[in-house]
């Protein structure tokens, strides 16, 4: 920040005397000051000036204070210098203050400003704030995103109104969390909790790739989260500029050969005998529906991870879809159900933690695709609850090689739990697996007609 400078008039500095060193400028200075050594350093002295130089430097004296008003004014209008480019996500620091429009689709975010609306995450008022306490905060700004340990945020409120939702806000009765902001779209209802990732969208369990915050009297959701997960969810249709038509589907049956996956020794059931059957009953069905389908391995066979998907893109598949069976080390009985994965968008963590690391901030192919990858995923994962009537794992993100490398939307289906016995004994029938490739099938379906701009 520039600081004023301190205006003097003639009368200030009385006539044939020397005006003090601070309202000279540099050059002038110089003549008053001789480098005199000393032990080990040099410094400048007051030496007295020669007669006839008085008058002039009183002159120049009065040259250097006249105007720096004027010199500060111009100054400040001129740029102090480029603007850097930005390395993390975020609003640009350059655009005008002004109301944030709906995106038409995902796009990388830039990085915001860090003026005088940056926010200190120590301040935010989180976890369990309800509504009458965000409501005597500091309005913000509608369509301005803030920062918040260096990542975008945009009001949730407000974007949701953008894309067709009204607000409210929800008694629970849990002293932990005693309200949620609730966002609703004709018969379609959307909760949030402060200060978790996870949200419901029409009764779905969502992982979101960064918590949701409360600052400024509303709740904020990154701006990553909103235009790669929310808005894929809420409207689909705003993407529809940069939606590929679904011709080519790519099927991928986990593991393979040697690799044996997840293995349930108690009743001998391997992943990739599983994975292989399932993806084989869900070709035919996705033939019926005109698509042309190609499968990473037919057979029993063992392909490296990178090669999956670039089988895919040889294959100009405009869908990976990648089957797998899960497992868990320990409460092995009580833990079953349906998850589906979309590629962790760049800058965040997958869901297993939360911490950012380095490998989080380099861009990968699967970033090109987060908006329709989460449309897929979230089609096929409410398909699979629906028609199989299991429990909901949620629909989340990871970096799985699988879907990093993908170079068209991508998703990996975990249907079912191998290490819960009574899970595994079901999908170990014919019935429940062709039961799976139905329902794959019909959310594919929903995906497509998104796509294509049927529904």
């Amino acid at each position: 920040m520039m600081t004023a400078m301190t205006t003097k008039t003639r009368k200030d500095i009385a006539p044939h005397r020397v005006p003090h060193r601070a309202s000279l400028c540099a050059s002038h200075r110089a003549l008053l000051c001789a480098p005199t050594a000393t032990a080990g350093a040099r410094r400048h002295v007051w030496r007295k000036p020669r007669a006839g130089a008085l008058p002039l430097l009183a002159i120049c004296a009065l040259a250097c204070c006249a105007f720096p008003e004027t010199q500060t004014a111009a100054r400040a209008q001129q740029p102090t210098g480029p603007l850097s480019a930005p390395t993390r996500p975020g609003g640009d620091a350059s655009a005008p203050a002004g109301t944030l429009s709906a995106p038409t689709r995902p796009a990388p975010p830039a990085a915001t400003s860090a003026g005088k609306h940056r926010v200190n995450p120590g301040n935010d008022g989180n976890q369990g704030a309800p509504a009458r306490i965000l409501a005597r905060a500091r309005p913000a700004p509608t369509g301005r995103p803030i920062t918040l340990d260096g990542l975008a945020y945009i009001n949730l409120v407000h974007f949701a109104k953008e894309l067709g939702c009204t607000a409210a806000w929800k008694k629970t009765g849990d002293k932990k969390n005693p309200e949620i902001l609730v966002l609703s779209k004709g018969s379609r209802r959307y909760e949030f909790t402060v200060g978790s990732r996870e949200f419901t969208a029409d009764g779905v369990r969502v992982f979101a790739g960064s918590a949701i915050r409360a600052t400024r009297g509303t709740l904020w959701m990154s701006r990553i989260d909103a235009t790669n997960l929310f808005e894929p969810i809420v409207a689909p249709a705003n993407g529809r500029r940069s939606a590929t038509p679904l011709k080519i589907i790519a099927i991928d049956a986990g593991h393979g050969g040697i690799d044996k996956g997840k293995i349930n020794e108690r009743l001998k059931i391997f992943e990739k005998d599983m994975a292989l059957d399932t993806a084989r009953r869900l070709k035919p069905l996705l033939e019926k529906q005109g698509f042309k389908v190609v499968m990473t391995r037919a057979t029993d066979k063992k392909i490296e991870l990178a090669d999956r998907p670039e089988f895919a893109a040889k294959a100009g598949a405009g869908l990976f879809v990648s089957i797998h069976y899960n497992s868990v080390e320990s409460n092995l009985q009580n833990v079953s159900g349906i998850e589906v994965y979309r590629f962790t968008p760049r800058y965040q963590a997958p869901v297993s933690r939360t911490d950012v690391r380095i490998e989080d901030k380099i861009g990968n192919p699967g970033d090109a695709h987060g908006f329709w990858s989460s449309v897929a995923a979230y089609d096929i994962h409410r398909a699979l609850l629906a028609g199989l009537k299991a429990p909901d794992r949620a629909f989340k993100h990871h970096k799985f090689a699988v879907l990093r490398l993908a170079k068209c939307p991508a998703v990996l289906v975990e249907a079912g739990f191998l290490s819960n016995d009574a899970e595994a004994r079901k999908i170990n029938t014919p019935a429940y697996r062709q039961k799976i490739a139905e329902a794959i099938a019909a959310g594919i379906k929903a995906y497509a007609d998104a796509a294509a701009g049927s529904t």
